[in-house]
């Protein structure tokens, strides 16, 4: 009886350690990380001021020992309206309002992680955005076909925009998850649908990521 304890014991003592690793869950570094995330996003409005718009999303998050890549796809939900020539191209004094509906996004930026930290890992970044205005409509008249048609050549020159984005945020590690926040600074381009005066725009996230695994091959 006393030998049959004293293994039990002994076991136990041996399987602590990795018990309490185990508890803690996937480390930070060497990691791949799904994530959903929400927030808010400004935006030029007509008048030139600044709105925000609710915005969801999701993304992948790829961790290295300092660094690492981050991927997100994400759209804002909002209707507002930009001012187009009426007859572009030409030299007609009069303007044309198109209305606008959503903006999408596809995010690409290398991550910094500063430190070494147990369960909070700030970082910071910076790479590109891809944005573009699914639903965009030039209001009438028109008094020809080809000033319809060149207003929709106009409308699908402009509705994608590429621009530079910086990013700083941070996460934190719990049992089953991580949860997240960042914020995102986006420029807009003067060529793009959506700028109505305004060079800067920012969002702000928060979210949940889930440790899916190594990002690293292992044999």
């Amino acid at each position: 009886m006393r030998t049959i304890r004293a293994l039990t014991t002994a076991a136990l003592i041996t399987a602590l350690p990795g018990l309490a690793a185990a508890q803690e869950g996937r480390q930070f570094k060497d990691s791949w990380f799904w994530g959903f995330k929400t927030g808010g996003s400004t935006y030029a409005d007509s008048s030139g001021g600044y709105s925000a718009a609710p915005v969801v999303g999701f993304e992948w998050l790829i961790t290295r020992t300092h660094g690492g890549l981050y991927i997100a796809g994400s759209q804002a939900f909002f209707s507002t309206q930009t001012i187009f020539g009426a007859n572009p191209g030409t030299q007609d004094a009069n303007f044309r309002t198109i209305e606008l509906s959503n903006v999408r996004r596809l995010d690409f930026a290398a991550v910094g992680f500063p430190g070494t930290h147990v369960r909070l890992h700030p970082y910071f970044g910076g790479g590109f955005t891809m944005q573009q205005v699914p639903r965009a409509v030039g209001q009438g008249p028109f008094n020809s076909q080809s000033e319809f048609e060149a207003t929709q050549a106009l409308i699908a020159e402009t509705r994608v925009s590429f621009a530079p984005l910086l990013m700083v945020g941070a996460q934190y590690r719990l049992r089953p998850v991580s949860v997240f926040g960042q914020f995102m600074l986006l420029p807009t381009q003067k060529n793009f649908i959506l700028y109505n005066g305004r060079a800067m725009n920012s969002s702000i996230e928060f979210g949940v990521r889930y440790n899916i695994g190594s990002s690293i091959a292992r044999d």
